[in-house]
Parts: structure tokens; sequence; C-alpha cells
């Protein structure tokens, strides 16, 4: 667990998504570097980001809690940051789903519809 945290781990796994390399069938059953530490940035800031800098657009939120737009520096700066956001989102998504086709569609969406994994089943 703690060499897949390494800067070596890492770098090795930017490599292999930046030149489209499909994924072992031993590394496709679990999450590497780059995928853990992308949706743990999705869910614990983008998502966040997304939900903050929307409410802070609201002119009834600013007007309930200013302080909701002066922390971002006022609402042009929150739309900035808002578009900056979702456009990381559906980027990430686009990527996403090219990765789900890199990595065998069939197998992929059937191991997320069925909760089964082909690739672990045929070598059990």
């Amino acid at each position: 667990m703690a060499a897949d945290l390494s800067w070596t781990s890492l770098l090795d796994s930017v490599s292999k998504h930046v030149h489209f390399r499909r994924p072992a069938a031993h590394e496709s059953s679990t999450y590497n570097v780059l995928q853990r530490l992308t949706y743990l940035a999705v869910i614990f800031v983008m998502f966040p980001l997304m939900i903050w800098t929307g409410l802070a657009m609201s002119p009834a939120m600013t007007s309930v809690f200013p302080p909701l737009v002066t922390t971002l520096g006022g609402q042009q700066s929150a739309r900035t940051i808002h578009f900056f956001d979702a456009s990381l989102l559906v980027g990430l998504t686009l990527v996403h789903i090219g990765m789900v086709c890199l990595g065998g569609f069939r197998d992929r969406v059937g191991a997320m519809i069925t909760g089964r994994n082909a690739a672990v089943t045929e070598h059990a």
C-alpha cells in the first residue's frame, strides 16, 4: 500500500494514462494511485467548491450570508471559479468515459451493472 503512494508509482500511472496504454487484467480490478487522488479531489475539493461558488452567485444567498461571496472575492470571481471548476468536472467526465472505453467497454460497464468484475471471475 505504501509503495502505491510513492512518486514513482504516481508518475508511472500518469505515463500510462497519457500514452493511452490499456491496463493489464490485474490492474483493471483495482484503483491506482492517480485514480484514488483524482476521486479524492473531485469529492472533497471540486464538488464542494462547485456548491460554494454556485451559492455565492445567488443574490438571495448573498443577502443572507455576505461572507459567502466576500471570501471568494466577489460575485465575478465566484462565476470565474465556478466556470473553471465546471470545465474541469466535464473534462474529467470525458476522460473517465474514455478510460472506460479503453479498459474494455463491455467488461467495465458489465461490472458496473452486475457488480462482478469479468477479469477476476475469468481467473478464479
